[in-house]
């Protein structure tokens, strides 16, 4: 990530692994808690065909897949936003951020106030370097809900290396910390990154 206001190749790319790791983990969560409610979404993994890379097989059963049944559902039921919702965490999680906000904005439409809508607006507005977008999405989580780890968290990295406001980012940190819903390992990596100072 570019940033006038994070200097250095070291604080754009602590700031992007922060991001993805925990973006990483909010997906697989709620793709598997998606996956309980809507059994039929599965998607099972073939065995390779004969010929073809490695590589090109494990993105054909991976996300690619999932994506190809998700749009067939999409077909099926243009407007659920149960769907658009999963199509854009598929997009965030293979980077297609563009695309994923293509689906987020559907879903904001009718669900302008779910918590989940707009982290995952604010994490595809930071990665496609919409700074203010990224920061007004995590607030506004947390004006309704204030006791959302995943928000403030969220918020705190980027106050810590995009926003130049390392004492509220502390705050956030700490916040998590306290916060009786935050898993362990979330806590944790708050942890380290009050441990951690922002870059200079």
């Amino acid at each position: 990530m570019t940033s006038d206001r994070a200097q250095g190749p070291n604080a754009s790319g602590r700031m992007v692994l922060a991001f993805m790791a925990f973006v990483l983990a909010a997906i697989f969560v709620g793709s598997f808690v998606y996956r309980l409610e809507r059994p039929s979404l599965e998607v099972h993994q073939k065995k390779s065909q004969a010929g073809m890379p490695d590589a090109m097989q494990q993105a054909m059963d991976g996300p690619m897949k999932e994506v190809m049944a998700l749009m067939q559902k999409l077909q099926e039921n243009p407007d659920d936003p149960g769907l658009q919702l999963a199509m854009a965490e598929r997009f965030m999680a293979m980077g297609s951020f563009d695309r994923a906000k293509v689906f987020l904005d559907k879903v904001s439409k009718q669900r302008p106030d779910d918590p989940d809508v707009l982290n995952a607006m604010g994490v595809t507005l930071y990665n496609l370097k919409d700074l203010d977008g990224a920061k007004a999405a995590f607030e506004a989580i947390l004006k309704r809900e204030p006791d959302d780890y995943r928000a403030m968290f969220n918020l705190a990295l980027l106050q810590k290396y995009a926003l130049n406001a390392p004492d509220k980012a502390v705050e956030g940190f700490k916040a998590v910390i306290a916060s009786p819903k935050a898993d362990p390992e979330t806590k944790a990596t708050a942890q380290k990154e009050l441990e951690t100072k922002a870059p200079q």
